[in-house]
């Protein structure tokens, strides 16, 4: 069984469809990661109160890029089995669904969030301090929600039609002006004055514009799919029923998570200030591996979901299979990569020694633990979605994080008072292993296999596949 399995992963014909999209896909979210790393370097050159400050007002920049990933991971769902069904006109009605959702998302947000930034503060910490460079933050960095949403709806479009050079373009020049913005906006250069963290979110707010603007000139120069009359994107009539069924779950599954792991750092973000900027430091380097899962886990999804779309449900699972059994390697790997260079990596920051400490405490937790944590994020999100199952997501977070993380981070963080290590240790425990324990049987019954549309069918919301078993661990 191991040596199929090790056949399997290292096929060239594999790695020859996989490799053209995993690499511009991790190298665009790595870009667009370097838009924390990049605010938090240099955030942290002003002391542990800033860092935590810019730590916790990232929450909301979170929330909206969770609900806009539940969104755009829903419409991929349809773009890229669509795509492989060769169906142009509802790849652009699906575009249509997204933007009507994206658009007033983003406006809805950056209203919010910038009238009542100490509000949002104020829900995860009661440290004056911290609310207030929180505060003179979020008054720029909200300003970028609207162009984050737009942005994700165009770069989900041009991902899934297999287009994925122009994001990662687009997203590396985006990133290069974000660090020069930073720069001169935090410690005042060129003749601007210094503006400390209120500098970092107007860095982001103006870089973050120009990844959509790019993109759409670059679009509009190759006429590629986003660039298509109003009337065929916003042909709607019809089409309600068909998205939401399975996009739906999908937008609840990431607001539903999104809302528990928001509930999570309230608890943490009140265990002192030392541990959160630790915490938002191992979070920021975590991020750098997880960009390279992203890429895997947008491959799987791309070519799990064409195969499937154009009537190939035995390569579908193979692509299943194989990327299934690429993550625990990455994992491993990457796990390993990090804990040799944290001291280095943490070495990067202005942290007090108790804030050092803790933070390469948890890159060790994190590299223990990389090899398991990301099997049910390449199964919901990578093979499930892709075979248009979207339900069994939203069962799987909602019993996960609200049966057994969330109570388990309370219990530890609040009612026990339990060291931040023990809590943070114990709630990795608690995700790893109920997560674990609901997906792999539901990989293995195939019953996620559930095709939008097969090619030359086009009246169906569903075909039923009879399918046995395909083990893989």
């Amino acid at each position: 069984m191991i040596k199929k399995w090790l056949a399997d992963l290292f096929d060239r014909s594999f790695w020859a469809a996989a490799f053209p999209l995993v690499i511009p896909i991790a190298l665009q979210n790595l870009l667009m990661t370097s838009f924390r790393l990049v605010d938090t370097l240099m955030v942290g050159r002003l002391g542990d109160v800033s860092i935590a400050a810019v730590g916790l007002a990232g929450w909301a920049s979170f929330l909206v890029e969770l609900l806009a990933f539940g969104m755009s991971s829903g419409a991929a769902v349809f773009v890229a089995q669509y795509h492989g069904a060769n169906n142009k006109e509802d790849i652009l009605r699906t575009y249509g669904m997204m933007l009507s959702f994206m658009i007033p998302l983003g406006l809805v947000f950056t209203v919010g969030v910038g009238l009542f930034p100490g509000f949002v503060m104020r829900l995860f910490t009661d440290d004056a301090a911290l609310i207030s460079e929180g505060v003179r933050y979020l008054q720029f960095a909200c300003i970028s929600y609207l162009s984050l949403t737009v942005n994700l709806a165009i770069s989900t479009m041009l991902r899934c039609t297999e287009q994925v050079k122009i994001p990662m373009i687009t997203s590396g020049i985006a990133a290069g002006l974000n660090a020069i913005l930073n720069y001169i906006f935090i410690f005042g250069v060129f003749g601007f004055p210094a503006m400390g963290v209120a500098g970092a979110g107007l860095a982001t707010a103006i870089s973050s514009l120009i990844n959509p603007i790019l993109m759409l000139m670059i679009s509009m120069a190759k006429k590629n799919i986003v660039i298509a009359p109003l009337s065929q994107i916003f042909a709607l009539k019809g089409f309600y029923k068909t998205f939401w069924s399975r996009a739906l779950p999908v937008l609840l599954n990431e607001f539903f998570w999104s809302l528990s792991v928001v509930g999570i750092n309230m608890v943490l973000g009140r265990m002192g200030t030392d541990n959160y900027a630790a915490l938002t430091v191992e979070r920021t380097i975590e991020g750098l591996a997880f960009v390279f899962f992203v890429g895997v886990c947008n491959a799987c999804n791309i070519l799990v979901g064409k195969s499937i779309g154009a009537g190939n449900i035995e390569q579908g699972k193979m692509y299943a299979r194989r990327f299934l059994g690429l993550a625990p390697l990455m994992g491993a790997a990457l796990g390993l990569i990090i804990v040799s260079l944290r001291y280095p990596l943490i070495g990067l920051f202005d942290l007090s020694e108790t804030a050092k400490h803790t933070a390469r405490t948890l890159l060790v937790i994190f590299a223990i633990d990389a090899a398991v944590r990301y099997i049910p994020y390449i199964e919901v999100v990578g093979i499930f979605r892709a075979g248009g199952e979207t339900r069994f997501g939203l069962l799987t977070d909602v019993i996960s994080q609200y049966v057994f993380i969330v109570p388990t981070v309370v219990l530890c963080g609040l009612v026990w008072k339990l060291p931040f290590i023990t809590t943070y240790i114990l709630m990795l425990v608690a995700d790893d292993v109920s997560k674990l324990v609901l997906t792999i049987p539901y990989y293995r019954t195939m019953r996620w296999i559930k095709p939008i549309q097969q090619a030359g069918v086009t009246d169906r919301e569903e075909i039923l596949i009879e399918s046995g078993g395909d083990p893989v661990l």
